[in-house]
């Protein structure tokens, strides 16, 4: 083995090693995470695995492969936070390992090594691969989709296109039947630039793909849910698809026609090689002809988004495996020209790295975590500097902030997250689940799955005292309200945090350095009282 595939042998295991590492370590975060961590806990519960139930609740929002995976995967290694990610980050692992075969391709192996490494650790990407939702589960299916049509259509071998089909069937039944409009205009696009817009010629490749059998299986695979949930629960079910997809598509929102959320979401989303992606995209057409499938990917859904009216970052996410491989490609076949060129190129590896060296220095000097990563930053941008590897410059700065952020950030921040001590409280007391638990004027949306019961949102100090007049209370309440309150066990106390949904991470991580220093502004004391 060469010095240079032994480095990327390592980096590929420690690349690994970041997803997996301490992925358990975290209490469900609120509240994506909790509507799919819980669904599959009631389907465990229930044993019914066809209708999704969250906080015994029916919900319509999305198809039910997530919730499939994650129940599937509770089955086998019991009900927890880790096993609500595992199925996440080994679909996570597969796509990037998708990219690296599409790129063999289409192109040739050091190529396809760029590409993987490009989608190894793009920020958007390896930050939903540890979060029980469908965003990476979506990609996963979305590349197979994509790397069986190119196989077989490359190959002129249907078998593939078959089995893209029933991909795509999978991929409707994770995210929703849009996809089959996303996934469709890419194909056609690049069938239609392969042949340079001859559509006789065009029409023949078309007709190789037999969509009077694939269209109909992907209906049958990907739509069996809708058709059925729609017998059972009639327009219930309608209006909250209707919501989910054709309102969310046209509806007008603030930002709406701004054509360049989605060029911006890709310039941090896409760290850290989202600068030489858009410095390849600028030399794409010395290499457009080997570039039309993924620019056919990246365009129609940079198209299709936009226009979109409903706008949400983690919307272009399947969109990394087309910039992974623009970006490989480019990085394996580009060499830039003496002069202001060239140093822009270098520009664009160089920026980045100092991101996520400047980010790592920052969140370990404010959270006060191990001073061995500063020593680490300044090894490891030594060493880049001594070998000089540009190629790796941006790869290796991010695997160090990942690795910073995995290792020692997660479990600093799970100080200030003691959902779980809710639900060891509760099963403690052993208090029978027909009671439910009321909660005071707001709802933590995991809050359902640590106290395996019905949670009751946004109640009134004075329902609550009602109810404890009236028989058996289970309630989290404001610490300033419970000395009104007589007669009650307290079974746990503490703060939580209050300052809306934990998605918004940066926002949620000032307030957890704020809380490190005493200022617990972002956080309310809560009670649990039971009587």
């Amino acid at each position: 083995m060469d010095k240079r595939r032994f480095i990327f042998f390592i980096l590929i295991l420690l690349s690994v090693f970041v997803f997996f590492k301490n992925l358990g370590v975290n209490d469900i975060w609120i509240p994506n995470e909790s509507f799919y961590a819980e669904s599959a806990r009631e389907m465990m519960e229930s044993g019914n695995y066809l209708d999704i139930y969250y906080n015994y609740q029916s919900r319509f929002n999305k198809p039910p492969m997530t919730y499939w995976l994650v129940a599937l995967s509770y089955k086998l290694f019991g009900i927890s936070e880790f096993s609500a990610r595992l199925p996440v980050v080994i679909l996570s692992l597969f796509s990037v390992l998708l990219t690296y075969l599409i790129a063999r391709e289409l192109f040739d192996r050091k190529s396809a090594v760029y590409s993987a490494f490009a989608m190894f650790l793009s920020l958007q990407f390896v930050i939903n691969s540890r979060y029980a939702s469908p965003e990476d589960v979506l990609t996963f299916f979305f590349t197979l989709t994509l790397y069986l049509f190119i196989k077989g259509y490359k190959n002129k071998k249907f078998s593939y296109i078959l089995l893209s089909y029933i991909s795509l069937g999978l991929t409707v039944l994770t995210k929703g039947y849009p996809y089959i409009i996303v996934i469709g205009g890419i194909i056609l696009l690049y069938i239609l630039l392969e042949n340079s817009f001859n559509f006789l010629r065009a029409w023949e490749d078309i007709k190789f793909l037999k969509l009077q059998i694939g269209i109909p299986l992907v209906l049958i695979i990907g739509c069996w849910w809708y058709v059925y949930m729609y017998l059972k629960f009639g327009n219930e079910f309608l209006n909250v698809l209707m919501k989910e997809t054709i309102k969310r598509a046209v509806e007008k929102k603030d930002g709406s026609l701004n054509p360049f959320y989605y060029p911006v979401v890709i310039l941090w989303g896409f760290l850290p090689y989202s600068l030489v992606a858009y410095f390849g995209l600028a030399k794409i057409k010395n290499y457009f002809e080997k570039l039309l499938f993924p620019f056919a990917w990246l365009f129609v859904m940079l198209v299709i988004f936009t226009l979109a009216k409903g706008k949400i970052p983690t919307y272009i996410i399947q969109a990394h495996p087309a910039l992974s491989l623009i970006t490989g490609y480019f990085v394996s076949n580009y060499s830039p020209e003496e002069g202001v060129e060239k140093k822009i190129y270098k520009t664009a590896f160089i920026i980045p790295a100092v991101v996520f060296f400047v980010a790592t220095f920052l969140v370990v000097f404010v959270f006060s975590l191990s001073p061995v990563y500063y020593l680490c930053v300044v090894i490891a941008a030594a060493l880049l500097i001594y070998f000089r590897e540009l190629k790796l410059t941006p790869y290796i700065s991010a695997l160090l902030f990942f690795t910073m952020f995995t290792v020692s950030l997660l479990p600093t921040v799970e100080k200030f997250r003691p959902y779980d001590e809710i639900g060891k409280a509760i099963k403690k007391e052993r208090i029978e689940k027909n009671v439910p638990l009321l909660v005071e004027s707001y709802f933590w949306h995991n809050l359902p799955f640590y106290a395996e019961r019905k949670v009751v949102r946004d109640v009134s100090f004075t329902k609550i005292k009602t109810q404890l007049n009236e028989g058996k209370l289970l309630a989290l309440v404001k610490s300033d309200d419970v000395k009104r309150l007589e007669d009650i066990k307290i079974l746990w106390k503490g703060k939580l945090y209050r300052r809306g949904s934990e998605s918004r991470f940066a926002i949620f991580l000032k307030y957890v350095a704020k809380a490190m220093h005493g200022n617990f502004k972002g956080f309310e004391d809560r009670v649990l009282i039971y009587r």
